[in-house]
């Protein structure tokens, strides 16, 4: 995911960058599914929203009127936001099942916090497509391709997230306010909950006896 941030914005052709992308995802859902072999019932849905999401991200690829283009941005967020929240649930799962503080569960609970970014990040592009004034970017959203569009909110979204706030990118509609709102106390919420869980574990595996 990190590799992605950091390429995308020097990949010209917006299919690597959006091949990148479901790479990422995919691999998030197998190993999701792998690590809880009791979502028997979840297998299909899962697999089944992650297909619809990459079948309107190719649609979206494609050169289109602008609402057939919001439709197929629709429908991809519609089907990703689903997969993104049980990945989510599924890694922090397996992070905690074994209360055991390991390589894996930290480096799933970073993936969830990038995770929990992309999600909300998805929330801001289709805002954008329904309200291309719900941002004051520093360049106009007009200006920007797609794929950068979509690097400017992944980079709202984290820094959103993290509370930093560096200003350069200024939420304007009360919509695009209120769900930086939520994701800002959801950052807040999350880093003061896996701190105190793996904590806890610490103290609990150097306790002797």
């Amino acid at each position: 995911m990190a590799a992605w941030m950091l390429l995308s914005p020097h990949l010209r052709d917006r299919w690597i960058v959006q091949a990148v992308l479901q790479f990422f995802l995919m691999n998030s859902v197998l190993v999701t599914l792998w690590s809880n072999p009791e979502w028997l019932r979840l297998r299909r849905p899962m697999i089944g929203l992650w297909l619809v999401s990459l079948g309107g991200a190719l649609v979206a690829l494609a050169p289109m009127p602008g609402r057939q283009e919001q439709l197929a941005l629709a429908v991809e967020t519609a089907a990703l936001l689903p997969v993104l929240v049980l990945v989510s649930v599924g890694m922090l799962r397996y992070a905690y099942r074994s209360h055991r503080l390991t390589a894996d569960g930290v480096f799933a609970t970073i993936v969830v916090y990038v995770l929990v970014a992309l999600f909300f990040s998805r929330l801001y592009m289709q805002l954008m497509g329904w309200n291309p004034q719900s941002f004051d970017l520093p360049v106009p959203a007009a200006e920007r391709t797609p794929q950068l569009l979509q690097l400017d909110l992944m980079y709202f979204s984290l820094i959103t997230l993290a509370t930093v706030g560096y200003g350069d990118i200024l939420p304007v509609s009360e919509t695009a306010r209120m769900l930086a709102m939520i994701e800002a106390i959801v950052g807040q919420f999350y880093i003061a909950v896996v701190v105190a869980v793996f904590v806890g574990t610490c103290a609990a595996q150097r306790r002797p006896g």
